[in-house]
């Protein structure tokens, strides 16, 4: 027994009806003590609870995710960059170089205080700049 379905679970509804279909697969009931109509006394009444509960939690879901989407392209559209600022601009000619010269990528990651697969990211994006040059030229 709970107070009421909105004391059971602060988590949103989704993880609501997560946990009581993991109640409800451990033979639990449960049962509303402010909202009679939320019990699982009833076999059929479960199912039909925990079915519309499940339908409202993934719509719920969507619309979340529908209004995250939007306010990203939003945002976007307004010029702004998301996510951290890149390294690749600020260390692009030091592996560069570095890998004209024959040093490993471990090494170029310590010389240049970047980890190591950043400096392999930097690598790939350097060999596909001199593959589009040498394509255009």
């Amino acid at each position: 027994m709970f107070w009421s379905l909105d004391r059971f679970s602060r988590e949103g509804l989704r993880k609501t009806v997560a946990y009581l279909q993991q109640l409800e697969a451990l033979g639990v009931r449960f049962r509303s003590y402010t909202e009679p109509y939320l019990s699982t006394e009833n076999e059929l009444v479960s199912h039909v609870l925990l079915g519309v509960l499940s339908y409202f939690a993934e719509y719920e879901a969507q619309k979340i995710s529908r209004r995250t989407i939007a306010e990203l392209e939003r945002v976007r559209a307004e010029g702004k960059v998301l996510g951290r600022p890149s390294t690749f601009d600020e260390h692009r000619g030091a592996p560069g170089e570095m890998l004209d010269s024959g040093v490993a990528t471990a090494e170029m990651a310590r010389r240049t205080g970047l980890s190591y697969n950043t400096v392999k990211g930097h690598l790939r994006r350097i060999k596909a700049e001199q593959v589009e040059t040498d394509a255009s030229a």
